[in-house]
């Protein structure tokens, strides 16, 4: 796999300055809370799920089943390492609360707002068909020990089998079953998803502008722990799951799924979960701002040093 800096820069730029109108138009309060989450909403249910259904929608081939099955346990092998990793934070955060979110903030990257974007910028359309998949555990594992983190000390909801159904969860086993009964969608309907899941890139990087804006950004340049956070999320856990992968000789693909992934900054929904559980939203939004900020170097140079 033969990846370019400046080619993959370059997409991963256009991604940030869309980011950046989402961050401005918030500013200029054409955006709000309200409006955002609405934004937000649409973005998961409608406009994610008819991107990956019709990203599933290709040609059913035997040899295919052996790589899924892979990216499932390299998936399930890339949160170990995350988890692992995530309890470094403890030698610097004494509050468990404020561990909590850090630790949310390593073991959960942007896998879904910004991870699909970017693995089709960098692999290609095929690449979602393939990140569907290896983000099937990421539902059971944020509802299980993430809502663990973020509720640490707090009485409040637990998880419960129904908080893993989503959207995105539906839309991926709709795909398997379209993928393994070789159906193809008329077009009638897949036309209308094509055009409804083109709106997912440009409409998920407003939405994090936004969620941004809201965050007081500022104040993460003068927060120590935030630069520890940055530098595990983006450049240690890729490392780290590229190093543990590396002997087993997967596909090219295969590695560079989890490579991509691992490699995103943290998950846009660290400040809305932070939100649901009574954890610290303001400190969860920093996390996601100032990983975010500094993801539009680290990706395309994890990229390409690993990769390549």
């Amino acid at each position: 796999m033969c990846l370019n800096f400046m080619d993959i820069f370059t997409q991963v730029a256009i991604l940030f300055i869309i980011i950046l109108v989402g961050y401005f138009v918030r500013r200029f309060n054409m955006l709000d809370d309200e409006s955002t989450s609405k934004l937000s909403s649409l973005v998961m249910n409608i406009f994610l799920p008819a991107m990956i259904i019709t990203a599933m929608q290709i040609d059913f081939e035997a040899e295919l089943i052996p790589k899924m099955l892979s990216l499932f346990v390299v998936s399930m092998v890339m949160f170990a390492v995350s988890i692992i990793i995530s309890f470094i934070m403890k030698l610097f955060v004494k509050s468990e609360s404020e561990l909590g979110i850090y630790q949310y903030a390593l073991v959960f990257s942007n896998s879904g707002f910004m991870g699909y974007p970017v693995v089709e910028a960098v692999l290609g359309s095929g690449g979602i068909f393939y990140a569907a998949i290896f983000n099937l555990p990421f539902n059971f594992i944020c509802f299980t020990l993430g809502v663990y983190f973020l509720s640490k000390g707090r009485p409040g909801k637990k998880f419960s089998l129904k908080s893993m159904v989503n959207s995105s969860i539906i839309a991926v086993v709709i795909g398997l079953i379209l993928f393994f009964t070789k159906t193809k969608l008329p077009v009638f309907i897949n036309e209308p998803l094509v055009l409804l899941g083109n709106v997912t890139t440009p409409l998920s990087m407003l939405v994090i502008g936004s969620m941004l804006a809201g965050s007081s950004a500022t104040e993460c340049f003068k927060m120590p722990k935030m630069y520890i956070l940055t530098f595990l999320r983006l450049i240690v856990i890729p490392v780290a799951v590229f190093i543990v992968l590396k002997p087993f000789n997967f596909d090219s693909l295969v590695m560079a799924i989890p490579v991509v992934i691992g490699a995103m900054p943290s998950a846009a929904n660290t400040a809305i979960m932070a939100n649901e559980y009574g954890a610290d939203v303001s400190l969860a939004s920093q996390a996601v701002f100032f990983t975010t900020l500094f993801s539009v170097v680290s990706i395309p140079l994890i990229s390409v040093l690993l990769l390549s």
